[in-house]
């Protein structure tokens, strides 16, 4: 059997396993978010966004049946990594839903680190742009989700102020910070999508706010302003770039 097969199906495998554990224990999240809310977790509708990436990163996989080699294939430049971060996707559904909070922290940014690699694999390599979409969304999303997890924490923990800043505070830091990486990733990685995907999460707090902090809704206004202009630069630079190629 062709490695790229056999890659193919180690894929689908942890894949399935991930999809069953998401849908065991979907309603027991939604529960421990709901006991350790912080001002940061976005709207429930905004966790809707995993069903998007579940269906691309599936259609990614069923693609991967179709490579004709194993030299210069996506898996090949990947290897275990994919199965690598599904697992740990479903292991953090598991921890988090057992109110290990601290453990679905590590777990969390294990994931996040997984998509780091593979995002920036798929990158350094020629890729069409299916190879990347799951993953720049994918890589998005647990960017703010691994932001929110640590608040949730620090919730859960009934910890008011850190270094003097309060929960407020450090909101307004740290959706800064996303917005800082939203940036980095857009012009390092040439990814106008990027950006854009913490817009959902951003508008989900927004919601969530419901003008109860002027200071937030001004910070969401002025990161979302900049995300947008981060990622029409990234998409008239790609487009240049083209021209001159």
């Amino acid at each position: 059997m062709p490695k790229q097969r056999i890659c193919a199906i180690a894929y689908l495998i942890a894949f399935g396993l991930m999809i069953f554990l998401n849908y065991w224990s979907a309603t027991n999240v939604g529960i421990v978010a709901d006991n350790n809310q912080a001002i940061i977790q976005p709207a429930g509708f905004a966790f809707s966004i995993w069903g998007l990436i579940y269906v691309l990163l599936f259609i990614w996989i069923i693609k991967r049946f179709f490579d004709n080699t194993w030299e210069g294939s996506l898996a090949s430049r990947l290897t275990f990594w994919p199965i690598l971060n599904f697992l740990l996707n479903g292991l953090w559904i598991v921890v988090f839903t057992q109110q290990w909070l601290i453990a679905s922290t590590l777990v969390i940014a294990g994931l996040l680190a997984t998509l780091v690699l593979m995002h920036t694999l798929i990158t350094k390599a020629d890729y069409n742009w299916f190879d990347r979409l799951p993953f720049s969304i994918y890589f998005a999303w647990v960017t703010v989700a691994t932001i929110v997890n640590v608040f949730a924490v620090t919730a859960s923990m009934k910890v008011e102020t850190i270094l003097g800043f309060g929960e407020l505070d450090w909101t307004l830091i740290m959706l800064a910070a996303a917005t800082l990486i939203g940036s980095i990733v857009a012009f390092r990685y040439s990814d106008w999508l990027y950006p854009l995907v913490i817009l959902w999460p951003f508008y989900g707090i927004y919601v969530v706010n419901d003008s109860a902090y002027s200071s937030l809704n001004i910070t969401l206004l002025i990161t979302s302003i900049v995300l947008v202009v981060v990622a029409i630069i990234t998409v008239v630079k790609k487009f240049r770039d083209k021209q001159k190629a």
